[in-house]
């Protein structure tokens, strides 16, 4: 039945759905698999190309950079597309939560606008088209082939974006997850009876694969450690989302009895960087990206010198991505993997994520439910910036930066924003809203949205 169920999901309903969509995913699919055991310089001189293609394209028709890099032509573009992506300032959010407008045109190739889930702040909003939609699913599916997982095969994922589980409850999602074998089960605040829960699920049909949030999947190995459960073997343990730390790497490894594979990404782009079976590294999507680590003036850094992630997408015609902030800071490998792929490798990414927030009971809640809290299910345009501190157990504390002549969140806003946290921490939870003028980086650098004053530091980081 599982094979069947594969052949009619991966060759009957994929390629019906991706021509109905006009989705080019199997041409990107055999492109990027032919690609990624090339010699490195036909891999540079494939992404020089696509690189100088739609740098030109960015600076003939986007509003944006036209109007700041009037020195920059098509030619000089061709003649060092690589030098040319220098001139190009580092683009912030801010940049393109003020200016959308002039960071996109319409291409006539199935342009969508869309929004991140929030998870590093205010939701921001973008547009992407089909080719770049299509480019990006490839490389989710090459970095599973890295992992030994094939289309079709079963699947378990702890996720938690409101935003995505509202898409996964859907009747149209819900078949297309049937045919292929993939289970999303809502990792937000999971109690102790829902724990169990998903933990006698994933033993009855064992799936190949368990993807998640680090943090969710530690939340489910920690319990069932606890409760003395047992836990299937599955062929890989697949995270994203937030930082894998070194001790949540070897408590899965030992709980599942399987490889644990890093992916790295963002909503706005896609997979960014994923480990291979070698685990040295996390490769550059290279097919799809230009991924640069620079200093604090957009400069390059040495590869092993940690600096700000910026990244350059090759697809996305409609609203072009170029040196685009991910807010994250890590370091370039000083040594290629000995997979021999000629993809750059990432050695790590530091700061991704908040710390846990401890219950009252003694479990721990995912920053990502705060940062949804306020940003999606009471978020608004009046605030500019929040950062939720929980100074004990029962005292959480919210500084919030409000858009000039705004309050911030509203009276209403507060008492469900106090009634949610209560939900979310198990308790009665005193919530104090402080405004600010503004909420400071950290000393590192990364701005974080939650910060546990009571988290151990192995949860930390």
């Amino acid at each position: 039945m599982t094979t069947l169920r594969r052949i009619i999901a991966t060759k009957v309903v994929d390629p019906l759905v991706w021509k109905g969509k006009r989705m080019p995913l199997a041409a990107r699919l055999k492109e990027f698999r032919a690609g990624e055991r090339d010699d490195p310089e036909t891999l540079s001189r494939r992404q020089a190309t696509r690189l100088a293609d739609i740098l030109a394209h960015t600076v003939q028709v986007i509003p944006f950079y036209g109007e700041r890099l009037t020195g920059l032509t098509p030619e000089s573009i061709e003649a060092d597309p690589f030098g040319s992506l220098r001139h190009f300032p580092v683009l912030t959010r801010d940049d393109v939560r003020d200016h959308l407008n002039d960071l996109w045109t319409e291409m006539g190739l199935g342009t969508r606008r869309d929004h991140t889930s929030g998870s590093t702040g205010m939701p921001l909003d973008f547009y992407r088209d089909l080719p770049s939609t299509a480019a990006a699913l490839a490389t989710t599916q090459i970095a599973l082939d890295w992992a030994g997982v094939e289309r079709g095969e079963r699947r378990v994922r702890f996720w938690g974006s409101p935003m995505d589980m509202a898409v996964e409850r859907s009747r149209v999602r819900r078949a297309i997850n049937l045919l292929h074998d993939r289970r999303v089960l809502d990792s937000y605040g999971m109690s102790d009876e829902r724990k169990r829960e998903y933990i006698d699920l994933i033993n009855r049909r064992p799936p190949v694969a368990i993807e998640g949030y680090p943090s969710s999947v530690y939340e489910i190995v920690d319990y069932a450690e606890r409760e003395g459960l047992a836990l299937p073997k599955p062929r890989a343990i697949v995270v994203a989302g937030a930082t894998l730390y070194d001790h949540m790497r070897q408590r899965f490894k030992e709980a599942f009895g399987a490889p644990v594979f890093n992916h790295y990404g963002n909503r706005e782009q896609g997979y960014l960087a994923a480990e291979c079976e070698r685990h040295e590294g996390m490769h550059v999507m290279s097919e799809t990206t230009v991924l640069e680590v620079v200093d604090g003036d957009g400069e390059p850094v040495e590869p092993g010198t940690v600096g700000d992630i910026v990244v350059t997408n090759l697809w996305n015609y409609t609203m072009p991505f170029i040196r685009y902030s991910t807010g994250d800071r890590g370091a370039l490998a000083t040594a290629p993997c000995g997979c021999g792929r000629v993809y750059p490798l990432l050695d790590r990414v530091v700061g991704r994520t908040g710390a846990c927030f401890t219950r009252q009971d003694g479990t721990r809640m995912i920053p990502e439910f705060f940062i949804q809290l306020l940003a999606w299910e009471f978020g608004t345009r009046d605030v500019r910036k929040f950062q939720v501190v929980q100074e004990a157990v029962d005292h959480v504390v919210i500084h919030v930066v409000p858009q000039p002549g705004a309050e911030g969140f509203s009276p209403e806003a507060r008492k469900g924003i106090e009634t949610r946290m209560a939900e979310g921490m198990g308790a009665p939870t005193r919530v104090e809203f402080l405004i600010e003028e503004d909420i400071p980086a950290s000393a590192s650098g990364k701005y974080h949205y939650t910060v546990s004053k009571i988290a151990d530091e192995a949860v930390r980081g």
